[in-house]
């Protein structure tokens, strides 16, 4: 019997994880089967998995997959991937308070066969980003390990346990109309409000450190669900008779969301940000005064504006900021008490586009409650996150679609 450990997320420079193992273990083309019971699945961990699992079918591998859907963490698009497969794929769920949680992957030919089992989901995070470990034994087929586990799952395995639920879209549909199982939107906004307290701007406490985070390994490469910004353009129908019309012009956007609360006095179209979102989310850098960005902004009926370039002004007081100028900021600042929320959504590294709410404006308070639970700042500090679009699709899905 072979073995070794799996670590993943913690050295490194090892450079190993459990995504770089199946991946290995389906390129290598020396099996004719793989089963995994997995509790948890995303979008991003699936599709990445998508092109190998793909390859192994057209080779004739037999393919079994079987998830759980507990505790809100396997999407709905991910079991809709998973079933664009077109393999012997089932759920595991029952009503019991108790959940389906091993992490398992078996493949499989006529002389031996290799097991991984430890703590990794279906997940980009569990994946490969996460800290996790597992183990990978490999031995000759009919041998103890591989005997208990068939005797042991054995309901699962030839699929006659009664909880087990074939993948069809009926199926999924259902589960989702149920809640119990969320959209890959649902499942990051969560995932955020979990997060809630551990700010965007200040990481952590000085107490705490931050580390790096495990690189994909060659061939993992998650799809991102493609969001769009509802936005609408002025067509011109006739250039004699200047008659126009208002169609809708969705923009296609990245993954990266700054709201952020604007600060108050005269000059308050002039947004401050802390020198971290200055450099990492717009690109600037301290004390370069010749860096400009392309913002436009998105009204609130969804029209969108002209692009205005604008500078980036890093000043000796340590005032690093960017001017914007829509119908909301015309006005004198409305208080520190309803103060306004920007919503920067990038584009590109220096494209942008920007919404402004007003404590008058029926996404406000929503925006303003979720912004305060994902920072946990001194209260008379202005709030700034930086999340992904899924979480603001979940939260305004009147502007991203």
């Amino acid at each position: 019997m072979k073995s070794k450990i799996i670590g993943q997320g913690y050295n490194l420079d090892e450079n190993t994880s459990a995504a770089k193992e199946l991946i290995e273990l389906f390129d290598s083309s020396k099996y004719d089967k793989f089963t995994c019971l997995v509790a948890f699945a995303s979008y991003g961990g699936i599709t990445a998995l998508t092109p190998h699992i793909l390859m192994a079918k057209a080779n004739n591998v037999k393919i079994k997959i079987i998830l759980g859907v507990d505790q809100k963490c396997t999407s709905k698009e991910a079991l809709e991937e998973v079933l664009s497969w077109g393999v012997d794929s089932y759920i595991y769920y029952t009503l019991n308070t108790n959940i389906f949680h091993p992490k398992v992957y078996l493949f499989e030919n006529s002389d031996y066969y290799t097991l991984i089992v430890g703590s990794s989901n279906l997940t980009e995070g569990g994946l490969v980003r996460n800290v996790e470990c597992s183990l990978l034994v490999q031995d000759m087929q009919g041998t103890s390990v591989h005997s208990a586990f068939y005797a042991y799952w054995k309901g699962i395995l030839d699929s006659t346990e009664e909880n087990l639920y074939p993948i069809t879209q009926e199926l999924i549909d259902q589960l989702y109309e149920e809640n119990i199982i969320p959209s890959d939107s649902e499942r990051a906004m969560a995932s955020a409000e979990k997060r809630a307290g551990v700010s965007s701007e200040i990481k952590r406490s000085s107490m705490f450190k931050s580390s790096g985070i495990q690189k994909n390994p060659e061939g993992f490469e998650p799809k991102r669900l493609k969001r769009k910004i509802k936005t609408k353009k002025i067509a011109v129908l006739d250039d004699a008779t200047k008659s126009t019309e208002v169609i809708e012009a969705p923009v296609e956007i990245g993954e990266e969301v700054l709201i952020a609360e604007i600060g108050g006095g005269p000059r308050w179209k002039q947004v401050n940000f802390p020198i971290a979102i200055f450099e990492d989310f717009f690109g600037a850098e301290r004390g370069n005064n010749d860096y400009w960005i392309s913002i436009m902004n998105i009204g609130q009926d969804g029209s969108l504006g002209d692009v205005e370039k604008r500078q980036a002004v890093s000043v000796k007081s340590r005032n690093y900021r960017f001017e914007i100028h829509c119908e909301e900021t015309k006005g004198e600042y409305p208080g520190d008490d309803v103060r306004p929320i920007v919503i920067f959504v990038k584009l590109d590294s220096n494209e942008f586009l920007y919404h402004v709410l007003l404590a008058k404006h029926d996404a406000y308070e929503k925006v303003k409650e979720y912004l305060y639970r994902e920072t946990k700042n001194n209260a008379r500090e202005l709030k700034r996150a930086i999340v992904h679009v899924e979480a603001i699709h979940a939260l305004y899905p009147e502007l991203v679609i």
